[in-house]
């Protein structure tokens, strides 16, 4: 995978030919994505909506905001890539991405993610957010773990999806805070001192730390983000752009609403997993 920061982060104006379906449907594009779906009516109700939005997130229109997606060996895509496809989509908005060392990482699946940034050369960053993965090894070794702490004390926001909140309880910064995760894990986290709320978003602080539940959560999640920080508006703008639109052919998403077979399943699998115990590689 090629790397997927910011193709525009420079505010240099883009050509035709590099303006991307990504460029023309970026939240910021409202003109081209009139055009795009044919709507004078369109256009015209959304101009004056959009312009509104930022007055209700905490930060100004104008204020900038600085997102780091921390990636490590073992991560799972879709924790971050949900988030991702949102806060690329906020005005005024910068989306990096981070490992121990930089360059690709090997995500679970095989699937293989970069080119990072090296966690070391960001001196700081507005908000960190941590996904979670199959397997936690790196992001629990000491190196990792202290990269995310330094960044994390100095956060406006300090942010996970999944188990990823277990990496953050790990380095210390959420000893009291309430958290989520996913449910097969999620008390896990008292283990390391922090609260572990069974929510698919949780916030803590007035928000300063903010979590998503399993893996699928991390959409949620993000437009939640989204609409504290830029404004509802921006985030339904953003949530209609992505057609996020979520019609779930079973309701087995959570042991609350599984069979208790499919939760049997599952258990086999994740040993103590219906307890929120399950174990994983890193975690002891």
């Amino acid at each position: 995978m090629t790397d997927s920061r910011d193709d525009n982060a420079s505010g240099k104006p883009l050509t035709g030919a590099g303006r991307s379906r990504r460029d023309v449907l970026r939240f910021g594009s409202i003109a081209a994505l009139g055009a795009v779906l044919g709507g004078g009516a369109l256009l015209g109700h959304a101009t004056p909506a959009l312009a509104q939005a930022g007055n209700e997130g905490e930060l100004a229109p104008n204020d900038p905001l600085n997102i780091l997606i921390v990636n490590y060996d073992g991560g799972t895509l879709l924790d971050f890539a949900g988030p991702s496809e949102i806060f690329h989509r906020l005005p005024n908005t910068n989306v990096r991405y981070a490992s121990l060392h930089g360059g690709s990482v090997n995500l679970e699946f095989g699937v293989v993610y970069g080119n990072t940034e090296r966690l070391a050369d960001i001196e700081k960053t507005d908000m960190i957010l941590v996904p979670g993965g199959s397997d936690l090894t790196a992001p629990m070794r000491p190196a990792y773990q202290a990269q995310i702490r330094r960044l994390a004390e100095s956060a406006k926001y300090v942010t996970s999806v999944c188990n990823g909140s277990l990496v953050l309880a790990a380095t210390g910064v959420l000893k009291g805070k309430r958290s989520a995760c996913h449910w097969a894990f999620i008390n896990k986290l008292s283990e390391y001192g922090a609260i572990p709320v069974p929510d698919r978003f949780v916030e803590d602080d007035n928000g300063r730390f903010m979590s998503g539940g399993g893996v699928t959560a991390g959409i949620d999640f993000a437009l939640r983000v989204a609409a504290k920080l830029r404004g509802r508006q921006a985030a339904e703008f953003t949530q209609l752009v992505i057609e996020y639109d979520p019609a779930p052919p079973f309701h087995s998403g959570h042991p609350r609403d599984a069979s208790p077979e499919i939760v049997a399943m599952v258990d086999k699998e994740l040993p103590g997993a219906s307890k929120g115990l399950a174990r994983i590689p890193g975690v002891r």
